[in-house]
């Protein structure tokens, strides 16, 4: 069983604060532009495209189920097609809505980013160790070794460090 004492936990957190600080247009700056220029015209584009077939695939039903009442089709015939046409708009649903939780997760990743970004750059950043700020900052810690943790930070970094003791 591996444990750490409390101190080594936040000292190790403090050094890990003070490197992110220390090389902040390196690592952060770069991480936080290129999120923030996920390609959301593209995922709109794509959006769009989603709501005009599913507006033709509903148009298809709503003939297939009329040349059903009429008597044209048989109800074999009928059945096979209506299950192929819900199928595909099962998938464009599906398809879109992670193409809008995608969009909305990097926004906030990147808000959280940039509120890390303005931690580690401000003025009144001393390196120090506070709960308030392991609490804003850290999502868990997994424990790889007595000798190295990594940080699991909200902003979606994951971070080895060497524990310091």
């Amino acid at each position: 069983m591996l444990f750490l004492r409390d101190g080594e936990i936040k000292a190790t957190f403090t050094t890990m604060m003070n490197k992110l600080a220390f090389s902040n247009k390196l690592i952060l700056e770069p991480l936080f532009k290129s999120i923030s220029q996920i390609d959301e015209e593209s995922d709109r584009e794509r959006m769009d495209a989603i709501d005009k077939r599913m507006e033709q695939l509903m148009e298809e039903r709503n003939t297939l189920i009329t040349l059903m009442a009429k008597g044209f089709l048989e109800p074999a015939l009928f059945n096979q097609e209506r299950n192929v046409l819900d199928s595909e708009i099962k998938n464009l649903t599906t398809e879109k809505t992670n193409l809008v939780s995608n969009s909305t997760s990097g926004v906030l990743r990147a808000n959280d980013i940039k509120d890390l970004i303005d931690y580690v750059s401000a003025d009144i950043f001393n390196g120090d160790y506070t709960e308030e700020l392991f609490e804003e900052f850290v999502e868990n810690i997994i424990v790889n070794s007595r000798d190295e943790l990594t940080f699991n930070l909200k902003c979606g970094l994951f971070l080895k460090e060497k524990v310091v003791r």
